[in-house]
């Protein structure tokens, strides 16, 4: 291990990684009147991921949200994007097992898929899915949410649950905000992710030992928790609401301890390149790289016995924008469709695919996601060779007349503009790899 002091003295520890080689479910919005979103010209979710954090988002980004009565706003807002993201979604989800108590435990839902399969999730505004699974060679936890103090209680619940704390491998589906912030706790377990995964977890250090970022960082928390504390009031009425307000306020609460105190960081020590099989006995997890899309480590593991596909943020929510990334190539973009052509196939048994922010899907949500690559591929390619322009392209390619299937993201949630985005990767990635391959044939 490798102990660091920053500025201001405090410690942390980095583990290095290798060298890279629920039941039926209802929607319920919460009625919140007299709200509005306040945005400027460029959007958080831009500069979410500038700094590799997207994931933000997926619980709150900014519920920093101006409350207003007869017009007037209760605070100004500073953040490029300050809305209430979730607080409109997944407040009503029957079937939830919630621990009793009233620290943080109550707080942990848990939806047993199987003897053998459980989800985990945090309480509140929005939803991170922790895949756990009891096997004859122990545990697994896929993804370990956002720091430590927040899965410590999700860990202490699995535990319950299964009855056995024997933990085998943590699985890491990518490295953004979420997913493996809570690596540490899993003292002796393997941790298991793509060859990019320790690469991709750099900004976890940085945004430890970068004074400027911990500051934002721990403004953005603060600023979260004033607008949570002060939708409260409003939501008192409802049980519910109430307590999945109070749940999120929780969440931000024990985060902002790991943001001020620091926390040790664990890489993978097992990475793969393009498949792997970890064998646990009476079941069999199949690991495989997605492809540079959302982050440059995404995979997604397959467990055949269960007919479980787990996703991560590839398949991120129904109707949920697909991604082609800044760090795409070419190569990527075909890899995506290959790997969601291999697990739509007749032959491959799936009836439940876990994302990371929503409910779980069926197969069939996968189709979607597949047929919008191909679409994208093969139609901005034939734009090209008809010497169309990048903005003709954009416009020939809008969200709602070409992929109405998809909800258009709102101003300041992270994927406004994901489309305009994948157009304009997709078309780089073309300009520059396909004359070569072109010239090749010559």
């Amino acid at each position: 291990m490798l102990a660091t002091n920053d500025q201001s003295g405090k410690q942390f520890i980095q583990t290095p990684g290798p060298n890279p080689t629920q039941c039926s479910q209802k929607i319920c919005g919460l009625a919140l009147p007299n709200l509005h979103t306040s945005h400027s010209e460029r959007s958080f979710g831009t500069v979410e991921k500038q700094l590799g954090i997207c994931g933000v988002s997926d619980r709150v980004i900014e519920i920093g949200l101006s409350i207003c009565r007869s017009g007037r706003c209760l605070h100004s807002c500073q953040w490029e994007a300050i809305m209430l993201k979730t607080v409109y979604l997944s407040l009503l989800m029957p079937g939830l097992l919630v621990a009793a108590g009233n620290g943080s435990a109550q707080y942990v839902c848990i939806e047993r898929l199987s003897e053998r399969v459980l989800l985990a999730y945090w309480l509140g505004t929005g939803r991170c899915n922790l895949t756990a699974i009891q096997s004859q060679k122990g545990l697994v936890v896929i993804d370990t949410e956002i720091s430590p103090r927040v899965m410590m209680p999700i860990k202490r619940r699995i535990e319950e649950v299964f009855g056995r704390d024997d933990w085998a491998y943590v699985i890491n589906t990518h490295a953004h905000i979420h997913h493996t912030g809570g690596n540490n706790l899993f003292k002796g377990a393997t941790v298991v992710g793509h060859n990019n995964l320790p690469q991709d977890m750099e900004w976890l250090i940085r945004k430890q030992t970068d004074p400027d970022w911990e500051r934002k960082d721990l403004n953005r928390t603060a600023q979260t928790l004033r607008n949570l504390r002060a939708v409260l009031p409003r939501v008192a009425g409802n049980r519910a609401d109430a307590m999945r307000i109070r749940g999120e306020i929780k969440f931000w609460q024990l985060h902002m301890q790991d943001i001020r105190e620091g926390y040790e960081v664990v890489k993978p020590s097992l990475t793969f390149a393009d498949r792997h099989t970890l064998d646990l006995g009476d079941l069999r997890l199949e690991l495989v790289f997605f492809g540079k899309g959302h982050s440059i480590s995404d995979i997604l593991i397959y467990i055949p016995q269960e007919k479980l596909l787990v996703t991560g943020a590839i398949v991120y929510q129904r109707a949920r924008l697909p991604e082609i990334g800044e760090q795409s190539t070419l190569h990527d973009v075909h890899r995506f469709i290959t790997v969601l052509d291999s697990f739509l196939g007749k032959g491959v048994q799936i009836d439940r695919v876990v994302p990371s922010h929503s409910p779980p899907l069926r197969q069939r949500d996968l189709l979607p996601v597949r047929q919008y690559y191909q679409k994208m591929l093969t139609g901005v390619l034939a734009a090209r060779q008809e010497g169309l322009t990048l903005s003709q392209v954009t416009e020939r390619f809008a969200l709602r007349t070409s992929f109405p299937g998809f909800r258009e993201p709102q101003p300041g949630q992270w994927d406004y503009g994901m489309q305009q985005r994948n157009i304009r990767n997709l078309w780089r990635i073309l300009n520059e790899e396909q004359p070569q391959a072109e010239r090749k044939e010559d």
